[in-house]
């Protein structure tokens, strides 16, 4: 047997080169021991910098500060629940609890990582913390094999712990065969579940455990860690660079440090200067080699990751409107060889860190992006606004079906990027409505008379009293409302007289000048005069409050004197609620208008027909709409025309 053994064991060592091997006439154990005696494989940087605690964990403070205090007062709990997205630490959260709980020195939150429990559970053999996967252990029957084996003591530790990775794996029926065991559990057992999709647990699992979550770790946080580990790995890496490979991780560590692995992977390795046999290991070996530094555009060769200057150079395309530098920026990429529906999704994400750093006014950290990106996209959007940014991503989010979907990608693309030109910011609605407050501005002070209200090249209207011959058709009597008539002086307003139609001085027609406020010590002025006042006051009023100048134009002026103005209203209770709750203001207006002390006071509830006047014809209503003040203001500002004037028919009870 031993010959046997010693002519196999020399065949296998010639044909795989294995050097140093010992041929000895031990058992076979020992044989194996020492075939595999060589050197190990290389350990990818996730395993190699694992964190070993707590406090080397990144971007889970919230995690490790809990579960550190339940550790030093006592109230660790028997069931943990672990979730957040991928590659965020919750196995490697799970595997220090297992140490902090087993250690010799425990429990305590910092394990030493050399003692025997320790040791085995960073290297993952020992025998009493069990990982399990949920996704390839998820039948009740390796459930009621847990079952079984929980109620055991631990073998050499303290506790007996059971770690299940990806426990929304489990079937129903597992879940249902845990509960019990999961719910009053033996003292030393703890269990640890770790989950990506943590609304597939059932919410009696979720009830019976401590649920902590993870979450994504920040763009500056892998980019500090990244450059770190590059220098203990004898490279230099540029800031650019580590923020490129922390935004391709999209908030995973596991991802960063696949990526940083495949990019110290493709560096070529500098050769060691051969030794003879006569060198000794005693010579000293000189200074440590020099870091190397990796390049940028290496990078993105390797990676095959688009250059976050292009992404820049075509949002600033867009944004200053030129079309032939899009399309040369398009061709660019498609030459390059990179994944235009993918680029398609950065220039999205690119425009929605556009809008966020307009909002938030580059104060807070509300996109994830590094310093120098966001002060670069804040100088980029200063004089945008962000109704503007809206409408560009709108159209970027509706039409990602478009290219996505689409046989010819490279035309959706520069399609959709020349859509985006046309776009052009309107006029919002708060400078639509500032304007028009400037407007109202203007009849605010009464002590200044407008000028005649006018729709178009400064020409006076026609009476608004004025009504369409008979048989005129209703185009025929907006378009004789809307032709210039001949200037004409304007002539002062026509006085009250008792029994005389009221409200028929034409509203289009100028008010005559302002009378100086009058002096209460001289003599009181005749009601005739008030009342020649109260047309041009209603005209007044309609800038500082148009919907109450609108409800008393509908009454009739009854009377009026120096003390008091009665007004007879045919309105609804709504409309005269609206009078008396502007009561305060309307007198004051008075006041100032009439230059003196006068109280408005609104009588009766009656129809049109009660105080003997007729409706107002539509050509009256037409002209009394164009002539107001608004009205006349938008269309100046807008260099609009009035096609038409609608109005609301009326129903008759």
């Amino acid at each position: 047997m031993t010959e046997w053994l010693k002519v196999h064991a020399w065949k296998a060592c010639v044909l795989l080169q294995v050097p140093r091997v010992r041929i000895s006439l031990s058992p076979p154990s020992s044989f194996f021991i020492g075939f595999f005696s060589g050197k190990m494989s290389y350990r990818v940087l996730a395993l190699k910098y694992r964190p070993q605690t707590f406090d080397e964990v990144i971007g889970q403070p919230q995690v490790t500060t809990t579960l550190t205090n339940a550790i030093l007062s006592g109230r660790v709990p028997h069931a943990i629940l672990l979730t957040g997205p991928r590659g965020t630490g919750k196995t490697t959260i799970a595997r220090i609890i297992a140490k902090a709980m087993n250690c010799a020195n425990g429990p305590t939150p910092t394990p030493c990582n050399v003692c025997k429990s320790c040791t085995s559970i960073t290297a993952g053999n020992d025998v009493d913390v069990f990982e399990i996967d949920g996704a390839s252990n998820n039948s009740v029957d390796q459930v009621r094999e847990l079952r079984e084996n929980v109620a055991y003591m631990p073998s050499s530790s303290k506790f007996k712990i059971y770690i299940i990775d990806e426990v929304h794996m489990l079937s129903m029926a597992a879940f249902n065969a845990l509960l019990k065991t999961l719910e009053e559990p033996p003292d030393h057992v703890i269990f640890i579940f770790a989950t990506t999709e943590v609304h597939k647990i059932p919410v009696t699992i979720l009830s019976r455990c401590q649920r902590h979550d993870l979450g994504r770790i920040t763009l500056s946080q892998i980019s500090s860690h990244l450059m770190k580990l590059a220098a203990d790995e004898g490279f230099t890496l540029a800031r650019e660079s580590c923020d490129l490979i922390a935004g391709e991780a999209d908030g995973s560590m596991r991802d960063s440090l696949s990526l940083l692995d495949r990019i110290l992977g493709s560096q070529a390795q500098p050769q060691p200067p051969e030794q003879t046999p006569d060198q000794t290991s005693d010579k000293p070996l000189g200074k440590p080699p020099e870091k190397r530094e990796v390049n940028h555009k290496e990078i993105l060769a390797t990676l095959g990751i688009l250059d976050k200057t292009l992404v820049f150079d075509l949002a600033t395309a867009v944004l200053e409107n030129r079309a032939a530098d899009i399309l040369d920026l398009v061709d660019h990429i498609h030459n390059l060889g990179l994944d235009l529906k993918r680029f398609y999704a950065s220039l999205i994400r690119h425009f929605r860190n556009l809008a966020v750093v307009k909002i938030s006014n580059n104060d807070k950290n509300t996109c994830d992006v590094s310093d120098h990106d966001r002060q670069r996209m804040a100088a980029l959007t200063a004089p945008l606004s962000q109704v503007f940014l809206n409408q560009i991503l709108n159209t970027l989010l509706n039409d990602e079906s478009l290219v996505k979907f689409s046989s010819h990608t490279r035309t959706a693309v520069e399609m959709v990027l020349l859509k985006l030109v046309q776009v052009r910011p309107g006029v919002e609605i708060d400078e639509i409505i500032k304007r028009l407050d400037d407007l109202a501005q203007r009849f605010d002070s009464p002590g200044v008379q407008g000028p005649p209200i006018e729709i178009e090249n400064d020409r006076p209207h026609a009476p608004s009293g004025a009504s369409p011959p008979p048989g005129a058709s209703r185009q025929d009597s907006v378009r004789q409302n809307m032709q210039p008539p001949t200037p004409q002086p304007q002539a002062a307003p026509p006085r009250f007289e008792p029994g005389s139609e009221p409200g028929t001085a034409p509203i289009g027609e100028a008010p005559a000048p302002r009378h100086p406020k009058t002096d209460l010590s001289q003599t009181d002025p005749s009601p005739e005069d008030l009342s020649r006042k109260w047309q041009p006051f209603l005209t007044a009023l309609a800038g500082s409050l148009p919907s109450a100048s609108a409800i008393l134009t509908k009454g009739r002026l009854q009377k009026i004197s120096n003390t008091d103005i009665i007004v007879e209203l045919n309105v609804k209770a709504f409309e005269r609620g609206r009078i008396e709750s502007k009561q305060s203001e309307i007198d004051s207006l008075i006041k100032d208008f009439f230059g003196r002390q006068m109280k408005l006071i609104m009588v009766g509830e009656c129809t049109p027909e009660d105080y003997g006047i007729d409706e107002k014809s539509p050509a009256r209503k037409r002209q009394e709409i164009l002539n107001h003040p608004l009205v006349a203001d938008a269309i100046k500002r807008f260099n609009a025309s009035v096609v038409d004037v609608k109005l609301k028919e009326r129903n008759n009870p």
